[in-house]
């Protein structure tokens, strides 16, 4: 056989051969393991956050804050510092969280001076008036969750399919018993979280994504309360991934330098 001939041969069978394709999840633990691998390239994150805070009379309070975040293997460490309004500027929170330990909570408050290590019941309580608690923000929003999951099926949402999954909580570790997530079946990005304890509580709606950095994204967010009209609008800004954060900047110390 001529040689051109078969180097023909062998580019048309890889053109013809069947594309590679990723194994479809088949249960809930698979769904959330494969949603969970999407964040896993990002091992620190730096952004700028807008949360807008709706009553049910219309009333808005708007808060900015910078957020950073910082994660290896079996830790994460989330600080947050405010911007605005006056009243909270320089009101800091840092969060450690490790899975062989309890999560351990600070808060700075300028106006005193000081930080004050607060109980890990605090992150049941809301984030500064919002609907999100900060159980929330340092766990839930990563699907850092235990529990048993149950794929539901696929259903439509938007103009594409999602993964279904209802997850029973382990007993006491969170304010909820129960989250049913919606899991974009090709970004494998949350598109709707409900939240229930005896009945459902609120519900989290992703209304913007996009690639930063290459990295499937979550821009913008709602969490909302179907019950008393609560309504509560994050924007993420300025998002920049893996520019290796000191280390020293997840401490006491840097939170109270921060907040001043």
């Amino acid at each position: 056989m001529c040689p051109t001939i078969g180097v023909f041969l062998a580019l048309l069978l890889l053109l013809l051969a069947p594309a590679a394709t990723h194994a479809t999840p088949e249960n809930g633990d698979q769904v959330l393991k494969a949603a969970r691998e999407v964040l896993a390239p990002i091992r620190d994150k730096s952004m700028k956050v807008t949360m807008r805070v709706l009553d049910p009379s219309g009333s808005e309070r708007v808060k900015r804050l910078r957020g950073y975040e910082k994660r290896d293997a079996d830790a994460r460490k989330v600080l947050w510092i405010f911007e605005s309004p006056l009243e909270l500027q320089g009101t800091g929170f840092l969060a450690w969280q490790n899975e062989s330990e309890a999560d351990s909570l600070w808060v700075y408050f300028p106006g005193q001076r000081r930080v004050r290590r607060v109980p890990p019941s605090l992150r049941r309580e809301n984030f500064q008036g919002s609907m999100f608690t900060y159980e929330d923000l340092i766990a839930v929003f990563f699907l850092d969750y235990h529990g048993n999951h149950e794929l539901e099926g696929t259903r439509t949402c938007g103009d594409g399919e999602c993964f279904v999954v209802m997850s029973e909580l382990e007993e006491d570790a969170f304010a909820y018993d129960r989250l049913r997530s919606w899991i974009d079946t090709e970004t494998l990005l949350p598109v709707r979280v409900e939240f229930f304890a005896d009945e459902l509580l609120k519900v989290m709606n992703v209304t913007e994504t996009e690639k930063i950095e290459g990295i499937p994204s979550i821009v913008r967010v709602e969490m909302a309360s179907p019950t008393d009209g609560y309504i509560t609008h994050v924007h993420l800004e300025q998002v920049d991934y893996n520019e290796n954060l000191r280390e020293n900047m997840f401490t006491i110390e840097y939170l109270s330098q921060m907040g001043k």
